[in-house]
């Protein structure tokens, strides 16, 4: 039997077969190295992401622990570093409050309490009977603060709008004013190291003239290093 041969047109139809099978194949090859990939690039993994390995690259998010989902410091551009932002939380102001209602007894006064921990010592408060009479209770305010540093420290402090009262007051010793009526205090601290603490604080005296009266006192204090 003779083969006859194929026509232009077969040879035509054949090569363009031909070549559509081995484009595919070559396409399918290419989509499987670049799966997940982004124009044509991968991502560089969060564990080896510093400013030179991912300069031009995707990167990959942190896949573990408490900051998965997140790009690592080091590959952002003016991030700062981890020791930096730790060393900025140690450097800004801390701020802290309280407060207490004390029951004050028949002429007597009550042990002081913390109010808050001032780092240079303690801002304490307590109430006492000023009212001689038995069964009558006029409750004041006393406001401590006390040196605890292992040095002396500056004091500052006002009482509503009376005159300032400034001094120096040494490692171990307290200084303690008193707020008869309600008030407003103002309080500030100067220790070593440049450490600073501000306090304003608010004091009122409840039931007063009767079997029941009792102090109020609460502040917040600005503690920065």
């Amino acid at each position: 039997m003779k083969l006859k041969r194929p026509s232009p047109a077969m040879v035509v139809a054949i090569s363009a077969l031909v070549m559509s099978m081995t484009g595919g194949a070559i396409a399918a090859v290419n989509f499987a190295n670049n799966a997940g990939a982004v124009d044509g690039k991968s991502a560089v993994k969060a564990s080896k992401a510093g400013k030179q390995g991912a300069a031009g690259k995707l990167l990959a998010t942190i896949r573990r622990g408490d900051n998965r989902g997140q790009f690592p410091l080091g590959a952002v551009a003016n991030a700062a570093s981890q020791n930096s932002v730790d060393n900025l939380a140690e450097s800004v102001a801390l701020g802290r409050n309280g407060a207490r209602t004390i029951a004050v007894a028949d002429n007597q006064t009550t042990t002081a309490e913390t109010l808050i921990d001032l780092d240079l010592g303690n801002l304490q408060v307590s109430c006492a009977d000023q009212q001689a009479n038995a069964g009558t209770e006029n409750a004041t305010t006393r406001i401590s603060i006390t040196n605890d540093s292992g040095g002396p420290f500056n004091l500052s402090r006002n009482l509503g709008s009376g005159t300032p009262t400034i001094t120096t007051l040494e490692n171990g010793i307290v200084h303690t004013f008193s707020v008869g009526q309600r008030n407003m205090f103002n309080v500030q601290l100067q220790g070593t190291d440049n450490k600073t603490v501000l306090v304003e604080g608010t004091a009122q005296q409840a039931g007063q003239g009767t079997a029941d009266s009792s102090c109020i006192v609460w502040a917040t204090a600005l503690i920065v290093d």
